[in-house]
């Protein structure tokens, strides 16, 4: 290590004789500096194989060396908080909340996650007092922002910050959210009290149990968002089937805004179609024609299901182009932002009635399939959603075209621990 301090320092002395102290000191942080990122890198490569008591004791190194890059402490602190919750380590985790839990050194996101794992262990624990204490810090974590937007008409209905958002800057609309439950729920349940979808809720939040949450437990709600495509046109439904999501991003009283639902998609051996499409069609309490190929599944169907509350098509639905696809709601309680259907854009009943009404027949509707999305606006931002190991690479050359060079490690941790939202790497 000393022959490299020498060596940088002799290198920057030639160049700079005027100030010996000074450059000693810059040769001594370059060399801390590559310790501590060996450090950063170590950390994350145990936690992606799931070794955390290891990927605690580098990310606690680099934790006590400060590192320089606000973007990696970051990472880190996300990382012990994680590892400490699976761990079953209390004291630490509410240390580390009580050290970052209000910290500008770390994004809000990250904060809000480690309230939420805080939160969690803490019930479970019966750590009533660390729980108060966490409650009382965080709290600002857990208020919605104000808008200072009310919509007239028919866009009335729609709920602001839940499906409808101003759209920010370029395509990013929305702000990430903290769902505290007033009573034992499955995240099913959830999903639907909060107009979202089942998976997208499940991928921003795995280390819940999505079946055994408990009163007072907190739930992480992915709300900011890019839409599908960065030249986005308004007036034009986007529909990514990787998020299960719909985007209709429209100019409203001269001003932008996005309108979003969670769907239910084709499964995988009756996948939704890819493509651009229009709506040919639309049908208030739509009877469903049973098609031949579900009949041979169910031969208890009747050739035709009357409209009524056991109608699979729910109150309202749309047809895409001259297809038998349907943009429809739905007769059962559950399965939106889910792969369940035989091809057809499900949605919940209310969000469909919603929809119908503001659309017009002849309005384009593009499907597409995307894992990830990577768009720059003022900063750079990444969301993943279902990123194969044949993306991985594609997603760092993406990224290295727009000035950020990220690792392997750090590209796997984000697939499993910041799935479902928009990240800025910058």
């Amino acid at each position: 290590m000393y022959r490299l301090i020498l060596s940088i320092f002799l290198t920057f002395s030639f160049a700079y004789p005027y100030d010996i102290d000074k450059l000693l000191d810059e040769a001594i942080k370059e060399v801390e500096s590559e310790k501590s990122e060996r450090y950063y890198d170590l950390a994350l490569k145990l936690f992606n194989e799931g070794v955390y008591k290891q990927a605690v004791k580098n990310g606690e190194i680099f934790l006590d060396k400060n590192g320089e890059s606000y973007k990696k402490l970051d990472d880190i602190v996300l990382l012990l908080g994680i590892s400490y919750y699976k761990l079953g380590e209390t004291k630490k985790l509410f240390d580390l909340f009580v050290r970052y839990g209000s910290s500008d050194d770390i994004s809000i996101d990250t904060r809000r996650k480690l309230f939420v794992y805080s939160n969690n262990l803490f019930i479970r624990k019966k750590e009533w007092k660390r729980l108060k204490i966490v409650r009382k810090k965080g709290k600002y974590l857990l208020e919605n922002k104000k808008y200072q937007w009310k919509l007239k008409g028919k866009f009335s209905k729609f709920d602001p910050m839940v499906n409808i958002f101003r759209l920010k800057e370029g395509n990013l609309i929305g702000e990430n959210q903290i769902f505290i439950t007033d009573r034992n729920l499955t995240l099913i349940e959830i999903a639907k009290k909060l107009d979202m979808g089942y998976d997208e809720l499940k991928i921003a939040n795995p280390h819940i149990d999505p079946f055994d949450i408990l009163k007072g437990e907190a739930v992480f709600v992915p709300r900011r968002r890019l839409l599908p495509q960065q030249d986005f046109e308004f007036g034009t439904i986007y529909i990514n089937l990787s998020e299960k999501r719909l985007y209709y991003p429209l100019i409203i009283d001269g001003d932008p805004y996005v309108i979003t639902f969670p769907v239910g998609i084709g499964t995988d051996n009756a996948k939704s179609p890819i493509g651009e499409f229009k709506i040919t069609q639309k049908k208030e309490n739509p009877e469903w024609i049973v098609p031949k190929s579900i009949r041979e599944e169910d031969p208890s169907l009747p050739p035709i299901v009357p409209p009524g509350p056991d109608n699979p098509l729910g109150v309202r639905a749309m047809r895409l182009g001259y297809t038998d696809y349907l943009l429809h709601g739905t007769s059962k309680r559950f399965g939106i932002g889910m792969q369940v259907s035989h091809g057809c854009i499900r949605m919940y009943n209310k969000d469909v009635v919603r929809l119908f009404d503001i659309v017009r027949k002849g309005t384009k509707v593009v499907i597409a399939e995307k894992g990830y999305k990577i768009f720059k606006n003022s900063k750079v931002y990444v969301e993943i959603f279902d990123l194969k190991n044949k993306d991985k690479k594609n997603v760092r050359s993406l990224l290295k075209e727009r000035g950020i060079d990220v690792t392997s490690y750090l590209i796997d941790f984000y697939n499993e621990e910041k799935r479902g939202f928009a990240v800025p790497l910058n």
